[in-house]
């Protein structure tokens, strides 16, 4: 006898259909699964077939034999469990083929017959949700049978109608009786209010600036200074002045996160902007996605957020020269002989380095001893059009021992990050998007539409001839400017904002704060 259950499956962020064909004949007892299965989907049979006898199922020895459709896209992962058994059950016919036209299935089995979570749930609910909206109204919009710990995630797409059995035994309860409950919402996600601030930092009240600069306009920012001087700090709160998360946003980041199976199963949406901070060794896939099975990167799992790169000429040159490309796209496409997949990449490089390798270069307070040419090797490890790609540049001093016993003065983050919403909220008005910045705003349309007064451009001019900018940074330039006057709420680009902007590129391409 042979069934037919619809499943899916993620290929890269995205979620495709898949149909589940089990054909139970007379014949030799085995297993017999095509369709370009990995070795987790191979597994399925022993996890299935343990699942089935647990859960009180008797099945008569018979030659199966499983097609996962279509059969030329290779199949990952252990979402497959549940609607293979499913199959089993209408193939041997303890199950009517009937009770699981309207359903799609997804989900792992353990031995016992419990249903456990899988990856990608909210690519697979949204998938569902677009199955529905084109299925007749005859057969009714499709219902998403999923494991109960992916939940919360599949909530957030809305009108999806869900059903999330604890055991393969309560789920055939439930299609026998024709009726699929509906799970438990789950409950609101309390938002926790940071534990760091940016006034904790003593003094540097320029690189502070700096922050809420690149900030507000989404700008890279590379903090340059002696061990102890407070990059760390810095740039761990970061995302502390960020704009919040909109609601798109939030589940593009969620459906990376869950794809990467690094989604919280009680949380749902992502609700801060991420911060990742990969350490120094980390391999060039792990850094921008990749692998036999491609998945996301750090560069993708900070998309909306921060990618910090704390010791950023410890990283090894290869791997940071593949950051040019998701920086300058916002994606990544990582190209395999089956496939291409792009993962989204739209993240604010925050980065921190030594000045030399004794890390006192410039410090009045401690003398450097390192030698002019292993200042100019060490420095030599970024390269010229890496460090171009980086709008902010700025020097970290030392702080004075005395000056960090003082009271913490300045703006607080949430001041600042005030500040940073509404200029966010003047550039979303200028491009007329949700993800408006002017770190991705076109150049020459900045140079025509972005309100540059002729005293602004001249002066751009002049320094981008006598500083040999590229054309590549003298548009950067301008994009800071821009979000320097949205900062002061000036409708106009002014010769002071381009002055200020100019200040924070390198003077070499080692990545000297100008």
């Amino acid at each position: 006898m042979l069934a037919a259950i619809r499943s899916a499956a993620v290929l890269g962020i995205d979620a495709y259909d898949v149909t589940v064909e089990v054909d139970v004949a007379l014949g030799l007892p085995q297993w017999m699964i095509v369709g370009l299965p990995a070795n987790a989907v191979k597994e399925s049979r022993e996890r299935v077939g343990a699942a089935l006898v647990n859960a009180g199922f008797v099945m008569p020895p018979r030659r199966v034999t499983v097609n996962l459709a279509p059969a030329d896209v290779r199949k990952e992962g252990t979402a497959f469990d549940l609607p293979i058994a499913l199959g089993l059950l209408v193939g041997t016919g303890m199950l009517e083929q009937a009770s699981v036209a309207s359903c799609v299935v997804v989900g792992e089995l353990g031995l016992d017959g419990t249903v456990r979570p899988v990856r990608g749930a909210l690519s697979i609910a949204r998938r569902v949700s677009t199955l529905g909206a084109r299925t007749s109204s005859s057969l009714g919009a499709p219902t998403l049978v999923l494991p109960s710990a992916n939940v919360a995630e599949a909530t957030l797409v809305h009108g999806l109608s869900l059903c999330a059995p604890a055991t393969l035994a309560e789920l055939v309860g439930w299609l026998r009786s024709a009726h699929l409950p509906a799970p438990l919402r789950p409950s609101a996600s309390i938002i926790a209010v940071d534990s760091l601030d940016i006034a904790d930092v003593a003094g540097q009240e320029g690189a502070k600036r700096a922050l809420a600069i690149a900030a507000a306009g989404s700008h890279g920012i590379l903090l340059v200074g002696p061990p102890g001087a407070g990059k760390t700090m810095l740039a761990r709160r970061l995302p502390t002045i960020l704009p919040s998360l909109t609601n798109a946003e939030a589940l593009e980041v969620t459906a990376v996160h869950s794809v990467a199976g690094m989604l919280d199963a009680s949380m749902g949406a992502m609700i801060r902007r991420p911060f990742r901070a990969p350490h120094h060794s980390i391999s060039t896939a792990g850094l921008v996605g990749g692998g036999s099975s491609p998945r996301p990167g750090e560069v993708s799992l900070a998309h909306h957020g921060v990618l910090f790169l704390d010791e950023l000429l410890e990283f090894p040159r290869s791997v940071l020269e593949a950051l040019r490309q998701p920086m300058e796209d916002g994606s990544v496409t990582i190209a395999r002989a089956a496939a291409s997949l792009i993962f989204p990449a739209r993240f604010a490089l925050a980065a921190a380095m030594n000045p030399c390798p004794c890390g006192h270069a410039g410090n009045p307070m401690q003398p450097c001893v390192c030698a002019a040419a292993d200042i100019l090797r060490y420095r030599a490890r970024l390269s010229g059009p890496l460090a171009d790609r980086i709008d902010l540049h700025v020097t970290v001093p030392a702080v004075p021992l005395g000056d960090l016993s003082a009271r913490a003065t300045g703006s607080h983050s949430e001041a600042m990050r005030q500040q940073v919403e509404t200029a966010r909220a003047r550039q979303r008005a200028r491009y007329g998007r949700a993800d408006g910045c002017n770190a991705r705003a076109p150049g020459r349309w900045l140079e025509t539409h972005g309100g540059l007064e002729p005293s602004a451009r001249e002066r751009l001019t002049t320094a981008g001839e006598r500083l040999h900018l590229s054309a590549r940074a003298f548009h950067r330039v301008l994009r800071v400017a821009r979000t320097i006057a949205d900062l002061e709420a000036a409708s106009t680009v002014r010769s002071t904002h381009v002055a200020e902007a100019l200040g924070y590129r390198p003077r070499t391409a080692a990545g000297e704060a100008a």
